[in-house]
């Protein structure tokens, strides 16, 4: 008798659901057994739950619930005991759960790209996504045009010969919504296809020499300034697709060139101007649907990140190749827009485990998240979304503990916690420190970087060695009631216990061990004790 999986039924809840979860068991005879669960909230035990039943020989699912305190929206842990009618433990599994007011709180976004008629597997590819706690999904390339959004019929041919199916797309929606996550469908904000292009060239964006701009041969750019007849046009496409389809807001892309261009009269366009404008139009007329917008190459991000979209979306590319320009780019995106979520699209190889989890790692540590995981739990390898690669089993058991772990702690390490970017800590060589603050904790997120000189996201790195005994030292602004330590490169999620010594207004602590990432969480004793009512 063991556990096969534990998994919940939501990428999030809702502020008053019940929290489903489902056990996945096999047997190799019927027995009678019991399912204990412990609910977690950061160290606090706060709920226990026994499940008695008989289970027959072969593989079952078993589904649980928990009644979760009305109007609280934090991470929880879950631990599950498989035990026999003497109480005897026969297995251990755990997983997390969020709770939130509304998804874009602590986006984790994921993506579709397969929308082919009649497809079949639309359950088992969403079941897949929601075992990451996947909330969000880009429903990349789904458009009939980049002019013209909706299909003339429910079966389409795409731009790139793809045949796709409304019937498709709306199963989807329908599928994503009962598991808690919302959907994002893809458009850019100035593409046409040539023949719209051809057609309307007095909408047309044009160069400094008075050329049209085109995007790979198959699309024609269009002035997106405020006003302008394109930008009219493609509001009234976003319009009718929120009209005629379920979606719960709008991913805009832009292609990162050109910045600069002019309108057919030869007027300058300011186009990071024109992309704030075109979000605060979108938000304007669907205060409800969620906005966000690419900044492609981390530009324009000083545009975009003070704009109305619900969170920062950043694709970075060369020339910022080293993982401290990852690390540059989400702070200083965080600190822009006041502190809103950021989630990075990072294109990595899944056979670059090392990179994977450095970038996942650096990311989860700042407050941020990554688009990487979408049709059947496949990795985001190339930004043509469908060109997606296939997750070791390693890898993939890797990001179901680091999705767990930031879920688990969105208190401490979700968007909501403070980044201290000025915050000295003392460590090893090569250990990178991220500290951030939430009411009665201070955190601080170890990243092993050791033996890598200057690391790029770019080229392939190796596992660094792992720490032990692993000594820091930080100044921390209240006594300290207790310190505790956790790590998803460990089996085992809880936050453990560490003992810490104080002198000289210097707080030193010794880490048993760090493989890739690690937090150290001080429960300080000046602040208000939470409650868990």
């Amino acid at each position: 008798m063991r556990f096969i999986d534990l998994y919940t039924a939501k990428g999030t809840f809702s502020v008053g659901d019940g929290v489903k979860l489902v056990a996945q068991i096999e047997a190799k005879t019927a027995v009678s057994v019991s399912i204990h669960l412990k609910i977690y909230h950061l160290t606090h035990l706060i709920d226990t739950l026994s499940h008695s039943l008989s289970v027959q020989k072969g593989k079952q699912d078993i589904p649980l619930e928990w009644a979760a305190p009305l109007s609280v929206s934090r991470g929880y842990g879950v631990t599950a005991e498989l035990q026999d009618l003497s109480g005897t433990v026969m297995d251990t599994i755990s997983t997390a759960f969020d709770i939130l007011s509304n998804w874009t709180a602590f986006p984790r976004y994921g993506f579709l790209t397969d929308f082919a008629p009649q497809r079949t597997d639309v359950d088992n590819t969403l079941d897949a996504l929601v075992r990451f706690h996947i909330n969000g999904l880009q429903f990349y390339d789904w458009q009939y045009r980049h002019d013209s959004l909706l299909p003339p019929e429910s079966d389409y041919i795409d731009p790139l010969g793809r045949a796709l199916s409304l019937d498709t797309v709306r199963q989807f929606i329908a599928a994503a919504h009962e598991r808690g996550m919302a959907t994002m469908p893809y458009l850019a904000v100035y593409a046409a296809s040539v023949e719209f292009w051809q057609a309307h060239p007095e909408w047309a964006l044009y160069d400094a020499d008075g050329q049209s701009i085109t995007f790979e041969d198959f699309l024609g750019l269009m002035d997106p300034s405020p006003g302008s007849p394109w930008i009219a046009h493609l509001q009234n496409e976003c319009r009718q697709v929120l009209a005629q389809l379920p979606f719960d807001g709008l991913h805009v892309d832009q292609y990162g060139d050109p910045k600069e261009g002019f309108n057919v009269a030869g007027v300058p366009v300011d186009i990071p101007t024109a992309f704030a404008a075109f979000i605060h139009r979108l938000k304007e007329a669907h205060s409800q649907a969620a906005v966000v917008f690419n900044a492609v190459g981390n530009w324009p991000i000083e545009a975009l990140a003070t704009s109305q979209q619900d969170f920062v979306y950043i694709e970075i590319w060369p020339p910022d190749v080293y993982y401290r320009d990852v690390r540059r780019i989400v702070a200083d995106a965080r600190a822009m827009s006041g502190g809103k979520p950021v989630v990075i699209a990072l294109y990595l190889p899944a056979n670059q485990v090392t990179n994977v989890r450095l970038a996942d790692a650096l990311i989860f540590s700042l407050g941020g998240s990554r688009i990487e995981l979408g049709e059947q739990a496949q990795l985001l390898a190339d930004p043509y979304f469908p060109k997606h690669q296939t997750l070791s089993p390693d890898l993939k058991g890797t990001l179901r503990r680091y999705y767990d772990f930031v879920v688990r702690y969105g208190e401490l390490l979700g968007p909501t916690a403070e980044l201290l970017e000025k915050y000295e800590v003392i460590a090893p060589p090569g250990v990178w420190t991220v500290v951030r603050s939430c009411p009665g904790w201070l955190v601080v997120s170890l990243i092993n970087m050791s033996g890598l000189d200057n690391p790029r996201w770019d080229e392939e790195q190796l596992a660094p060695m792992m720490l032990t005994a692993v000594s820091i030292q930080l100044n921390v602004p209240h006594a300290i009631h207790q310190a505790w330590w956790a790590s998803p490169d460990l089996a085992e999620l809880n936050l453990a216990p560490l003992p810490w010594t104080v002198g000289n207004e210097t707080v030193s602590i010794i880490l048993p061990k760090l493989e890739q990432w690690a937090i150290i969480a001080f429960a300080l004793e000046t602040m208000e004790t939470y409650s868990d009512d």
